[in-house]
């Protein structure tokens, strides 16, 4: 958890509910308010001009999401919409900065979060501007691992679709599908009831 819920309700945040597929806020809106997930999870994504869809990340229970918007003067580049039943705090931004100027403790959790963030970002693009498919796939499955403090072989499952993971990678799902199915009969993952183990 980024800020304690205790601390949000302290600064006036209200959680806000999200059914699976609401929109939580467009491209292009102006920033206003601070987010943290309650319950559930969140896509931050973009679409192109194809109509396909890219996702820049999955925040979950715990995590805050597009809080460096508050600082800047530019209006949003991505959208976030809830992918499944969501329970989201949300502060306004001016109580936002009250309580950072307050507590160095929040601010220092903020940064701490959006380092560990940036790291993740920055791997992810370096894998994803890789063209072999493979490549990005097991890459991906590697940062999830770390990122979720998982070393055992086969013991993590991705809790992502195909769908998903071509939106994270920028593939094709059908070239997921493949790419998946090769991993696993080269033993680098294991299937198990249509979930992939990593």
């Amino acid at each position: 958890m980024v800020i304690d819920e205790d601390i949000l309700r302290e600064y006036n945040a209200e959680i806000h509910c999200y059914e699976a597929g609401e929109i939580i806020f467009f491209e292009n809106a102006s920033p206003k308010f601070y987010y943290q997930i309650s319950k559930g999870l969140v896509k931050l994504n973009t679409y192109r001009d194809d109509g396909s869809e890219f996702i820049h990340s999955l925040p979950s229970e715990g995590s805050c999401f597009a809080e460096t918007f508050l600082w800047g003067d530019n209006y949003y580049c991505i959208n976030a919409v809830a992918v499944t039943e969501t329970e989201v705090w949300r502060m306004s931004k001016n109580n936002f900065f009250n309580l950072i100027e307050s507590c160095s403790d929040v601010m220092k959790n903020l940064m701490t979060f959006t380092a560990d963030r940036m790291f993740y970002r920055h791997k992810m693009l370096s894998a994803i501007s890789e063209n072999k498919p493979s490549y990005r796939i097991i890459k991906l499955f590697e940062l999830l691992k770390y990122y979720n403090n998982q070393q055992e072989p086969f013991n993590y499952m991705v809790p992502f679709s195909r769908q998903q993971l071509a939106s994270l990678t920028g593939l094709r799902v059908e070239t997921v599908i493949r790419t998946v199915k090769r991993l696993e009969s080269e033993n680098l993952l294991k299937i198990s009831n249509g979930k992939i183990c990593i």
